[in-house]
């Protein structure tokens, strides 16, 4: 599950559900939705022929 630090902005995915709950319980964090960003395959640049 990811979580989100509410006072520094970084986010984090915590394997251990025992340890998201104590995340969770001590205020600091709070649960958030992470779109995973899939690489883009880039053209391969064209060359002017002279």
């Amino acid at each position: 599950m990811w979580l989100e630090n509410k006072k520094t902005g970084l986010k984090w995915f915590i394997v251990n559900e025992d340890h998201a709950k104590r995340l969770l319980k001590s205020g600091d964090f709070e649960k958030v939705e992470v779109e995973e960003k899939k690489p883009q395959k880039k053209a391969p640049a064209k060359r002017d022929e002279a």
